[in-house]
C-alpha cells in the first residue's frame, strides 16, 4: 500500500477537510520537504470562499518553509536536514531566463503542481515535493516568518521593477498584509512612505512598522497626499484592487512617476488612463505578480539574517488539524497572515 500523509484540502466553498493523500514521489532533481509552516495567502482564501474559481478538491499552500527530508539523485545545492524556503523554478536557458527575467519562464510555476494528481501547489500538507532550484536555505529563522519569504519576494520584486531608490517617495494604498509588506520593503530601500486605508487599526499598524504618514480613505484623499508630498509622489503602489484606488494612484504621481498595480481586482473593473496626461507627465504603469528567483533569494537572506521583522504581519498559527478554524479566521475578520504548522 502506498504511503500516506495528512493534507488540508478545500473540498468546496467554505469546506475544509483534513484527509489522507498519497505521499509525493521525488524525481532526480526534486527534494522532499517536511512542511513546518504555510501561510494562508489571499489567493487560497478566495478559492475557499468561492470568489476565485478552482477545481475541487484543491490542495493549496505556496507560502512555505520546511526541512529537507530526502533529495533526488541529481540534487547538489542542498542536503537532507537543511531548513529552506520555497520559491519558483526556472529552466535557465530560455529567453526570459537569459535576460534575468525568469518570471516569464515556462518553469516558473512548476512547483504549483503537486505530483500525484491533485491540483494545487500542495503546501497545506505534511510533505511537499519541490524542484531543488526552487529552495533557498534560511538558516535558523523562525518558521512562520520564513514561510513569508514568498510574499516578501513579491514586494521586493515590485520595488525593483519600479526602480525605487534612496530619497524617493511612495504612497501604498491598502494596509493589509501585502500593503504592509510593500511598506516594509520600501522603507528598507530608503523611501518616504505613506499608507492609505479605511481601517484605523490597520493604519496604526502601518505606523507601528515604520510608515512615515498614514491617511484614512475619504474625501480629498488626493489633495491630502499631494499637500504632504509637495505636489505628488514618485510611486503609487495599489495593494488593493479597485478602479477608484487606481485612479487615486494615477492622480497623485509626480512627473515620471509610476503606478504599480500590485493587487488583483475582484471583480475586475478596467480603469481609464488619460493618454495625453501620461504622455505629458511621462508617467507609467507597472504590473506585478509573483517574483523572479533573485527576489526570493534576497527575501530569504533578509529573513535568515534578521534584516527584516515580519512578526507584526502574523496573526495566528494553527496545527494542520485545525485548518478549518484557520481559514475561518483569515476570511471572516480583517486579518494579517494566518499560518498552518503541519
Amino acid at each position: 500500500m502506498a504511503e500516506k500523509m495528512k493534507a488540508a484540502v478545500i473540498t468546496g466553498v467554505k469546506k475544509i477537510e483534513v484527509i489522507d493523500v498519497p505521499m509525493p514521489i521525488i524525481g532526480p532533481r526534486d527534494v522532499l520537504l517536511k512542511i513546518k509552516s504555510a501561510g494562508l495567502c489571499t489567493w487560497e482564501q478566495r478559492i475557499y470562499t468561492g470568489q476565485t474559481k478552482a477545481d475541487y478538491p484543491f490542495l493549496g499552500g505556496h507560502e512555505n518553509a520546511g526541512e529537507i527530508s530526502a533529495i533526488g539523485d541529481l540534487v547538489t545545492n542542498v542536503k537532507v536536514g537543511d531548513r529552506v524556503t520555497m520559491g519558483s523554478s526556472s529552466c535557465g536557458s530560455c529567453r526570459a531566463c537569459l535576460r534575468g527575467e525568469d518570471k516569464g519562464c515556462v518553469d516558473h510555476f512548476l512547483n504549483f503542481s503537486l505530483k500525484g494528481g491533485q491540483y494545487g501547489p500542495g503546501g497545506f500538507a505534511q510533505y511537499k515535493v519541490h524542484r531543488s532550484d526552487g529552495v533557498f536555505p534560511v538558516g535558523n529563522a523562525n518558521w512562520d516568518q520564513a514561510a513569508l519569504a514568498e510574499p516578501l519576494s513579491c514586494a521586493i520584486h515590485a520595488a525593483r521593477l519600479i526602480n525605487a531608490r534612496l530619497g524617493d517617495t511612495a504612497v501604498v494604498f491598502g494596509a493589509g498584509t501585502m500593503g504592509l509588506m510593500n511598506t516594509l520593503v520600501l522603507k528598507k530601500s530608503g523611501l518616504r512612505v505613506a499608507v492609505v486605508d479605511i481601517n484605523e487599526e490597520r493604519l496604526e499598524k502601518a505606523k507601528a512598522i515604520g510608515a512615515d504618514l498614514v491617511f484614512k480613505t475619504g474625501a480629498g484623499i488626493r489633495e491630502r497626499i499631494k499637500e504632504a508630498f509637495l505636489g505628488g509622489v514618485d510611486f503609487a503602489i495599489t495593494a488593493y484592487g479597485s478602479d477608484e484606488v487606481n485612479q487615486d494612484g494615477l492622480d497623485v504621481l509626480n512627473n515620471r512617476g509610476k503606478i504599480c498595480l500590485f493587487a488583483s481586482a475582484h471583480p475586475v473593473t478596467p480603469f481609464a488612463i488619460d493618454p495625453n496626461l501620461m504622455h505629458n507627465k511621462e508617467t507609467s504603469a507597472v504590473g506585478v505578480v509573483s517574483a523572479d528567483r533573485r527576489d526570493h533569494a534576497v527575501a530569504t537572506e533578509m529573513i535568515a539574517n534578521n534584516q527584516i521583522d515580519l512578526s507584526a504581519l502574523i496573526d495566528n498559527s494553527y496545527p494542520l488539524e485545525q485548518a478549518s478554524d484557520a481559514f475561518e479566521q483569515a476570511t471572516s475578520t480583517p486579518s494579517y497572515r494566518v499560518m498552518l504548522n503541519p
